[in-house]
């Protein structure tokens, strides 16, 4: 483990697709809420705070990345935390808005 964490491009590439992979699975449980609407709301309640770590700790990591290749990740980190905000935004902002 000491030797991923010194790479800083390892480490930023796991994040990345860490990230992906926490998207398509919300998404996918979105897709799917049609069934059980409990179900998403208890991924989205695991899937959000997992995402916002990855996707810091991978924008940090970014910044240590030598040459060329740092510019791609930390664009990619970077709106990938707007996208974190942006959705978290817009769910509180419309949690009064649908009627029981």
């Amino acid at each position: 483990m000491k030797k991923f964490f010194k790479n800083a491009l390892k480490v930023s590439i796991a994040s990345l697709v860490t990230s992906i992979i926490l998207y398509v699975v919300m998404i996918g449980f979105f897709l799917l809420s049609i069934v059980t609407a409990s179900a998403f709301g208890t991924v989205i309640k695991i899937t959000v705070p997992i995402l916002t770590l990855v996707t810091i700790l991978g924008f940090i990591y970014s910044f240590f990345i030598k040459g060329k290749q740092k510019i791609p990740f930390v664009t990619l980190h970077f709106v990938s935390l707007c996208t974190i905000s942006f959705g978290i935004y817009l769910a509180v902002s419309f949690q009064g808005f649908a009627p029981w």
